[in-house]
């Protein structure tokens, strides 16, 4: 299970480099604004299609061959970014990596739960989860480092080369893995009433959060700080604050998957998505009436909170059965695709604030549908 996360993790490489290369260096490969944000969400887009194919395909065919194909088909596309001539080359590549992670995740996740058994689900499932966030933190550090000292087509081959390096980690993690994921995973199966509140939260938790506040939170916090933030006798920047709570995001997933693992499986998948969803949710809400220090420590609650349901909602998924879990990501994929259009829509029409109320309000709601599945169940 280690080394699948590993190759996950080292398959990201490639693709937190466009995170960090393209927004910075678009207007030289001539590209605009716009086509970056085109460029940058394909691949989300696309994964509403693929996700139930890969699930399928994962299921009939021999996954230990499917998966170190699609990574290596990952380490190629990260070699064509650099030498993709304009928009439509990267767009036909940005769609390609969608399809390869929409197989990728699947494989990673349902072996993870596989191994694990329904006792082991969450401390594994957590452990997992923390390996392919320590990937999206050095993904996104050496890209910066890689592209302000080699230019933008050496960083690239270089996290390509950091890619390819999950085909043998692949190879050997799955010695263990079955060579088909099975259509039940051993969990406690899912009614269709089960199902379809399952979905919803999943696509709250992205929605609200990789989908709203993490694309708008640097415009929310200067809005409110203005350009700097006096902390004692220091003026610090708000863009500085920014990237330091969005790192947090990154550092608690990294750090406190494995603990968060561990509390699922004392307590219960669903007992912990209402802790965490309610926590989250009136903490997002907090953060809409506070200022100063109290309303940063509030984001980093919501953070926590919705690292918390996120890997619950997930786990909950993965156990039920491949279908299931399919289904999930896809409505979690529309969640942090649809995210960022609306938030800022809610930005150009309406006061900010309205970002945090209807983000809280969300995530409470989805601690409330909770509740009814741990009533029903």
């Amino acid at each position: 299970m280690v080394g699948v996360g590993l190759a996950v993790a080292l398959s990201l490489f490639g693709d937190m480099a466009m995170y960090v290369i393209l927004p910075v260096h678009f207007v030289g490969i001539g590209l605009s604004a716009l086509q970056v944000g085109i460029l940058l969400s394909a691949n989300r887009w696309i994964r509403l299609l693929t996700n139930r194919i890969a699930e399928r395909l994962l299921r009939r065919h021999n996954a230990r061959v499917i998966f170190p194909a699609v990574l290596l088909c990952g380490s190629v596309i990260a070699v064509a970014y650099a030498f993709a001539p304009g928009f439509v080359a990267l767009l036909g590549l940005r769609i390609t990596w969608g399809i390869c992670w929409s197989f990728i995740r699947h494989t990673g996740t349902m072996t993870t739960v596989t191994v694990a058994g329904e006792n082991r689900t969450g401390r594994l499932m957590g452990l997992y989860t923390g390996i392919v966030h320590v990937g999206l933190i050095l993904g996104t550090a050496l890209a910066g480092f890689l592209f302000d000292s080699f230019g933008i087509r050496m960083s690239f081959l270089l996290a390509a080369a950091v890619s390819l390096a999950a085909l043998p980690v692949a190879v050997f993690g799955q010695r263990r893995a079955p060579r088909r994921l099975r259509e039940s995973q051993g969990g406690t199966a899912l009614r269709s009433v089960g199902m379809f509140l399952l979905t919803v939260r999943g696509f709250i938790v992205s929605f609200v959060g990789p989908g709203i506040i993490m694309s708008t939170l640097g415009f929310l916090i200067r809005a409110r700080f203005g350009d700097s933030v006096s902390i004692g006798t220091m003026a610090v920047g708000v863009t500085t604050i920014s990237g330091v709570l969005l790192a947090s995001q990154y550092v608690i997933n990294a750090a406190g998957s494995p603990a968060f693992g561990l509390l699922i499986d004392r307590f219960g998948s669903l007992p912990i998505q209402v802790v965490a969803f309610l926590v989250a949710g009136f903490a997002l809400v907090g953060v809409a009436v506070s200022d100063g220090v109290l309303l940063v420590l509030l984001v980093v609650l919501f953070f926590l909170g919705a690292a918390i349901a996120r890997l619950a909602v997930e786990a909950q998924g993965a156990v039920a059965s491949t279908k299931t879990y399919a289904n999930l990501v896809t409505a979690m994929d529309l969640g942090s695709a649809a995210g960022p259009i609306l938030g800022w829509t809610g930005i150009e029409y309406t006061q900010s604030n309205v970002v945090f109320w209807g983000g809280g309000a969300l995530f409470v709601a989805a601690g409330l549908l909770a509740i009814l599945s741990l009533t029903r169940s």
